[in-house]
């Protein structure tokens, strides 16, 4: 299950457009409300995504404002902040002024509440407000009084004007510059390289791809990375307590309904690789996500991971067929449909570092055929590459003759035009025999999964045909359990002589 990042949600009876945003927790006793819902007054798909882009901006923008610890302004900026006020209404009645009486009343009126007590505050406390919940700022009360004095003469500016306007006189305001251009808060904050979780997910972006680590991981951590800022309401890593991540993870459980192990595994790892390598390069003072902790119930155990002989026969019969399938699938398809599932149940391999075969990575050594998983093909756990041997029983079922005939590149799929793309056509044959697993063949039961689950069983056939832990775990590619294991090679006769250990498996 993923997470569904915020997005227009149409109405079922009128057929407009809503925006609908949780409260982040922390400001629900300020807002007084769990959600934030406002019409985008569009029935229009494509124009409620750019209205919902402005008012979900708007909203984080507030929540920011709420956040911000009260700060001094300069009366520069305080200036540049009114003229606002002057420039929208300016902007609002540009053809229009209306009656010169309607102008005289509200001058008359703007007077009036400057000579009053908390008459300022009155006529244009929501106005400043609005103001600075739309840069995601909070000022102090010396700087409030400031700004509301300099509103009022934006105000009584910019009705000066519309009565001039009113009276048939529409010459430019010459004071109409006196008011600086506003540098928003966020950008001085930037060009200071003040941390944002979007920052360091970039700086962690550029340090994963440059060790040529899967591109893969780059979109699941951005994702991660959304969900957490959606769930604060905002990214500014200093403002972030380790109780933040902790009440997160616990969201994520509770009400997105994520499994504890997903959590763990999935989204506070990624959160976690990313804060700890902006630790590392000193760009953070501290992680709040070091101490975080998920607590993984011990899965139940119902039956072994693997396939049973039963279930093992029944897919491999069906692989046996799978090319006279009448079926739509196009001969790639049924080709990885075909093989797929006899490669994983005489090697133990990955589904999807078989799915990426090319003719090239058959080889061999005399009389011994072997295949070759590396990096190079695509995606390898570990990034490292191995050699498998191919047993007797695959031979004598022709699957070298099978990669011998077939064309350059990819055995199962057509290859694309980048490694990217590659890549997904892999990923997408692998799954296309999964799908087929459980809907062709019909092996239903979900607490096993329709590819990996050969690998688990060749595990179990290797330890009771007495083939070692070491070869084992060379020919499926598991990391060795020493140091000492890493060290040296395991020669392809070797392995070829253990794998032989394994009986072949009887369909008829």
């Amino acid at each position: 299950m993923t997470l569904i990042m915020p997005a227009p949600v149409k109405d079922k009876n009128s057929g407009i457009y809503y925006i609908r945003v949780r409260v982040p927790a922390d400001l629900k006793g300020i807002v007084d409300r769990a959600e934030v819902s406002k019409s985008l007054r569009t029935r229009d798909p494509a124009e409620a995504k750019e209205r919902f882009a402005a008012e979900y901006a708007k909203i984080q923008k507030r929540w920011a404002s709420l956040r911000a610890k009260p700060e001094p302004l300069p009366l520069k900026k305080i200036v540049a902040l009114s003229g606002r006020v002057y420039f929208r209404l300016m902007e609002m009645l540009d053809s229009e002024p209306g009656e010169p009486e309607i102008w005289n009343r509200v001058l008359h009126l703007s007077q009036q509440a400057e000579a009053t007590e908390g008459g300022i505050e009155k006529w244009y406390g929501d106005v400043a407000n609005e103001i600075l919940a739309e840069e995601g700022i909070a000022v102090d009360e010396q700087t409030r009084a400031r700004l509301l004095r300099e509103v009022h003469r934006s105000w009584m500016q910019a009705a000066s004007q519309q009565l001039k306007r009113a009276e048939g006189d529409f010459s430019p305001d010459p004071q109409a510059m006196r008011f600086p251009e506003w540098e928003p808060i966020d950008a001085l904050k930037a060009t200071t390289g003040g941390p944002t979780l979007t920052s360091l997910f970039d700086r962690w972006k550029k340090d994963h791809l440059s060790n040529e680590k899967a591109p893969a991981t780059v979109g699941d951590f951005a994702q991660k990375k959304d969900a957490l800022v959606d769930y604060l309401g905002h990214e500014d890593v200093t403002q972030i307590k380790p109780k933040d991540i902790a009440d997160w993870c616990d969201y994520l459980r509770d009400e997105k309904g994520l499994k504890p192990k997903t959590i763990s595994r999935k989204y506070l790892a990624a959160i976690r690789a990313i804060l700890r390598l902006a630790r590392s390069k000193f760009l953070i003072e501290f992680d709040p996500s070091a101490d975080v902790s998920v607590k993984v119930p011990n899965p139940v155990a119902e039956r072994s991971k693997g396939f049973t002989d039963d279930e093992a026969k029944r897919i491999l019969q069906h692989a046996s067929k799978a090319l006279k399938d009448d079926t739509r699938a196009t001969r790639k398809n049924k080709l990885a449909c075909r093989w797929i599932p006899w490669i994983c149940a005489y090697t133990g391999a990955r589904a999807g570092e078989v799915a990426q075969l090319r003719k090239q990575d058959l080889r061999n050594d005399g009389d011994i055929h072997w295949l070759l998983i590396t990096p190079d093909a695509g995606s390898v756990k570990a990034r490292r590459y191995r050699t498998v041997p191919i047993h007797p029983h695959l031979f004598e079922i022709g699957l070298v003759d099978f990669i011998n005939s077939a064309g350059e590149g990819y055995l199962f799929h057509d290859g694309g035009t980048t490694p990217k793309e590659a890549f997904r056509l892999s990923q997408n044959a692998r799954d296309k025999v999964g799908d087929w697993v459980r809907n062709k063949v019909g092996i239903t039961d979900t607490r096993i999964q329709p590819s990996h689950a050969w690998r688990h069983r060749f595990k179990t056939q290797a330890r009771n045909a007495d083939v070692d832990v070491v070869y084992q775990d060379a020919i499926c590619g598991h990391a060795g359990r020493t140091a000492g294991e890493e060290y040296g090679d395991y020669p392809i006769t070797t392995l070829f002589r253990e794998i032989c250990k394994i009986p072949h498996i009887q369909i008829d």
